[in-house]
């Protein structure tokens, strides 16, 4: 071997190994202090890169749920004041069926009722106006999605998340534009089908007058108010008529029985038939809707068919001082024909300049098949009800969309769902409820104005009360959906997306300790060695003196 002393090679062997056995001690005491097996972007860049979008994306998520969370405890907020506003809205029923118990009370318990009522409104509009999560307010209609429109003409808007969240969408004043106004069903029964089917005397149909037979073999169907008899032909004419003596009459509409007997008038039958169901409105026959009462259906649209109303008379058949007929009982039924059925009309409408991406855009609104008055762009979530407010004429009105109350569900910018939380105020709650064509009640806070219970318009007060009822049911099962279905659920993928990630970012970043603890004994094992023989290096050119000793 060659004896060198200008270069100990083998020292700078052993120095190399001792410096890379220590780096790497100290690789792992800072790992193992750490609990990270990543410190720096030398330590492993693209783990790094990986490690802090995850971060980031587990910050976002974190936040996430703690706006979920604030959500749900500010939707059960509003849920809460809607619950009072429900009882409320119960007793004011309440109120109403009292004093409409108009036998039993005197002048003073029906003002007290209406002195109750009117509290109870001021209530309602209080409790919307003061609902507060922090200083938002909830319930007083700055949340809703839209707002500001005729509610003589829109009663209800209600816009989806699928509008509200979208990123593109912003607020816009924008026009509900009606290009064909829907009109009702009108069913009438044609001349001469009730006297074609009824009264058959001797084999003869009778088709005239039953005036005729007076004192004869058959009673009369009916009389006027001044005492002068009709037949069925003409007894659906005025209100006053009523039942002859053995009389019958039952009407069956949309499959409910109304059975009628001598002495009930025309106004009370139809009064009583119009009160027990909601299908149909009942008049009396006009010159041109034939001889049975006119029936108009009380939404607009083709719906409706003739078999949705059937006559069924009977009369007593009396024997005359003058004759020696049989005594017995006629009677016969009307079923209608498609003939006597006018169909209504669907209504055709848009929503036109929607603020989406920028650009004014117009979304087309498809009428409801059984109800045309209720307007639909379900790839919106929007729902619009006329609630017969263009029946028959077209026209447009305006309407400002906003945002609703929109939330940051998720750990991204696009990641935002919303709700629409309409006003609750008294004068926008039981918009359209009383369904008359004068004298209408337009709104809870006009049972107030208009003293209603006091004036005994009890029909229209319950009419709208009920209306409001369903108003706030409506709200509150929107917003409970929206907690259970959207926020709740929400909650639990975040919280298990969370769990994920921080397992996936742990994987990458944080140091196995078992793993490491071994490496650090191994390179502090490794720097002792090289400690040693570099010791042992440094000695040998020292054998060189051997040499120089020999001379």
């Amino acid at each position: 071997m060659s004896l060198r002393i200008n270069h100990n090679i083998a020292s700078i062997g052993g120095q190399r190994n001792l410096q890379k056995n220590d780096a790497a001690v100290s690789k792992s005491l800072e790992r193992l202090s750490s609990g990270l097996q990543i410190n720096r972007a030398s330590d492993n860049a693209a783990g790094l890169v990986i490690s802090e979008q995850m971060r980031s994306q587990l910050s976002g998520l974190k936040q996430a749920v703690d706006n979920s969370e604030t959500a749900v405890a500010m939707i059960q907020t509003s849920e809460g004041s809607l619950d009072e506003m429900s009882s409320l809205l119960s007793k004011m029923r309440e109120l109403a069926l009292h004093a409409a118990n108009a036998a039993t009370n005197d002048t003073s318990q029906v003002l007290a009722d209406q002195r109750e009522l009117d509290n109870a409104i001021d209530s309602i509009t209080r409790i919307a106006g003061t609902t507060q999560f922090g200083t938002k307010k909830l319930l007083d209609g700055t949340l809703a999605g839209a707002n500001n429109y005729d509610s003589t003409k829109v009663y209800r808007f209600d816009v989806g998340s699928d509008l509200l969240s979208r990123a593109d969408f912003r607020a816009s004043m924008a026009d509900l534009c009606v290009t064909t106004a829907g009109t009702k069903t009108s069913i009438s029964v044609g001349a001469g089908q009730i006297t074609g089917t009824m009264f058959d005397v001797g084999g003869t149909q009778a088709t005239t007058n039953l005036t005729s037979f007076l004192n004869g073999a058959i009673s009369a169907f009916g009389f006027t108010n001044t005492g002068s008899a009709v037949s069925a032909a003409s007894f659906f004419s005025q209100g006053t008529n009523y039942l002859a003596e053995g009389a019958a009459l039952t009407i069956t509409v949309k499959g409910s029985d109304f059975r009628f007997e001598s002495g009930e008038s025309v106004a009370d039958i139809l009064s009583k038939i119009n009160n027990a169901q909601d299908v149909y409105t009942l008049a009396v026959s006009s010159a041109t809707s034939g001889v049975g009462p006119s029936l108009v259906r009380n939404v607009l649209g083709v719906g409706g068919d003739a078999n949705d109303v059937t006559y069924r008379f009977s009369n007593a058949v009396k024997a005359s001082p003058t004759s020696a007929a049989t005594a017995g009982a006629q009677s016969g039924s009307v079923a209608l024909a498609a003939a006597d059925v006018t169909r209504g009309t669907q209504t055709v409408a848009a929503l036109k300049n929607v603020n989406i991406g920028g650009a004014a855009t117009t979304i087309s609104l498809v009428a409801d098949t059984l109800d045309a008055s209720i307007l639909r762009a379900n790839g919106y979530g929007i729902l619009i009800d006329t609630s017969n407010g263009f029946s028959g004429v077209a026209g447009s009105l305006t309407v400002n969309l906003n945002k609703g109350a929109l939330f940051q569900v998720g750990a991204n910018a696009s990641q935002q769902t919303a709700v629409d939380i309409k006003s609750m105020k008294a004068y926008d709650l039981g918009l359209g409820g009383d369904t008359r064509t004068s004298g209408r009640i337009e709104n809870l806070a006009s049972l107030k104005s208009r003293q209603s219970l006091v004036n005994s318009d009890f029909k229209g007060a319950l009419q709208v009360i009920d209306k409001a009822i369903d108003d706030v049911t409506s709200l509150r099962g929107q917003l409970g959906a929206f907690q259970a279905n959207t926020l709740e659920t929400g909650l639990n993928s975040l919280r298990v997306t969370t769990e994920n990630l921080t397992s996936a970012e742990s994987t990458i970043r944080d140091v196995d300790f078992a793993k490491e603890s071994a490496e650090f004994t191994k390179n502090n094992i490794l720097v002792q060695a090289s400690t040693s023989m570099l010791s042992q290096a440094n000695q040998l050119p020292q054998g060189v003196l051997s040499l120089l000793g020999g001379r």
